[in-house]
């Protein structure tokens, strides 16, 4: 049955790919004004175009993953990586964005390398999702996100916890389902595709990890993946 209905997403995502990857070149071409001066009104709704195509870019690539895992085609190329400098370059990628937002980010890297199996450029997916997360989803007033790496037994924990809207009790068993997002999320951001964290679960378990989340004692959540640590 999974089959069956991952066959016509991957079908519908690949026929868009190509149409919205060139649109989005335009757009950006333009930008550059190589072919011809822009007036500011051109720039500000070219820019937003752009923008606009890149978020159907994103939806497009969610569903195509989506597809592939349901068709346990969804390709891993592990190796023995550092997970704290792939969590460092992802938190120093969403400086500016935290302050565009209100929200500060720290960072407390484990004192010795986090060495995994895993795919970079996956797991590099999953931690941008969380933090995008925390970010996006924050209540009002300042955001708070805390990310953070510790080794426990043979085992490297990952964490990223805000201080944001959360997800309501009645919604805990819902998470990590495909299109999933709670009232409050969709009313936040509109434009959510609800497959980051199926995605992200899936990357997760074909590493041999696990992920799960934990209501904060005061406010918002802390997500949690643990991967083994890497045998030599």
């Amino acid at each position: 049955m999974k089959a069956r209905l991952a066959e016509p997403i991957s079908i519908v995502a690949h026929q868009l790919k190509s149409p919205v990857s060139v649109i989005k070149l335009y757009l950006e071409s333009l930008l550059t004004e190589n072919i011809g001066k822009l007036n500011e009104k051109q720039k500000e709704y070219l820019r937003d175009s752009l923008e606009n195509v890149k978020r159907v870019v994103a939806i497009v690539n969610d569903l195509l993953d989506v597809s592939k895992i349901e068709e346990n085609k969804y390709d891993m190329k592990l190796q023995i990586i550092d997970l704290g400098e792939i969590v460092k370059s992802v938190v120093d990628d969403f400086f500016y964005m935290a302050q565009a937002s209100n929200s500060e980010i720290k960072f407390e890297k484990y004192k010795e390398p986090a060495f995994v199996n895993a795919d970079p450029i996956k797991i590099r997916q999953v931690i941008d999702n969380l933090i995008s997360n925390a970010i996006k989803y924050k209540s009002s007033g300042r955001g708070k996100v805390e990310v953070g790496i510790k080794k426990i037994d043979d085992s490297i924990i990952f964490s990223c916890s805000d201080n944001g809207m959360g997800i309501p009790e009645g919604d805990f068993d819902k998470v990590f389902s495909k299109f999933y997002r709670s009232s409050e999320a969709l009313e936040a951001d509109p434009s959510g595709t609800g497959l980051g964290l199926y995605i992200n679960k899936a990357i997760i378990e074909l590493s041999r990890g696990k992920i799960w989340f934990e209501k904060n004692k005061d406010a918002g959540i802390t997500f949690y993946f643990s991967l083994p640590v890497a045998q030599y």
